[in-house]
């Protein structure tokens, strides 16, 4: 039996409603940083790294 769901969203929100080890695929944007700063907010690159691992650590933990 297949579950299959997509969710649209920043992770960290999404990913907390999601019971741990649950997920077989993530797919992302790529880190455009501050090329795209109306659609992703424009994270400066030196802040990048700081930005991207609470989302990292997210996703990991809903990864099976």
């Amino acid at each position: 039996m297949s579950n299959t769901a997509i969710l649209q969203g920043d992770c960290l929100t999404e990913l907390s409603h999601v019971p741990e080890e649950s997920v077989d695929l993530i797919v992302t944007s790529p880190p455009y940083a501050e090329a795209r700063k109306d659609t992703y907010g424009g994270i400066r690159p030196g802040d990048y790294v700081a930005w991207f691992l609470p989302r990292r650590r997210q996703t990991w933990k809903n990864f099976s």
